[in-house]
């Protein structure tokens, strides 16, 4: 494998898991909120929870399809996209790292309350 079929499998790799940290962090902020132990502070997913299958079609099927889509054109990019999105997906999977350990501080919180 080349350097270029390293780069998309790492993207790969990396799309699957901040597909899991987002279905992980729907789950979480929903089972938090549910236990009325805290309360969203994102707007977009205030107005989201409000409409739950809405919510669930935000952030479940629509970045399934997302995920599936990129996982597919992801292959004829060029080099210089793939190193772009290499970085970029870093990022955001270090985000979504940071807010799933901040919901697993709140479920200790949360039930310790209990």
């Amino acid at each position: 494998m080349n350097i270029t079929g390293l780069q998309v499998a790492n993207c790969r790799r990396k799309l699957l898991l901040l597909f899991f940290l987002n279905i992980s962090d729907y789950l979480c902020t929903i089972t938090i909120i549910q236990y009325n132990g805290f309360k969203e502070i994102n707007p977009i997913m205030i107005y989201l929870l409000e409409k739950p299958m809405f919510c669930f079609v935000i952030k479940c099927i629509l970045p399934l399809i997302l995920v599936g889509y990129i996982f597919y054109a992801i292959k004829n990019a060029s080099d210089n996209l793939i190193f772009i999105v290499n970085i970029v997906m870093f990022i955001v999977v270090v985000f979504y790292l940071l807010i799933n350990i901040v919901h697993i501080i709140n479920f200790i919180v949360l039930f310790n309350m209990y």
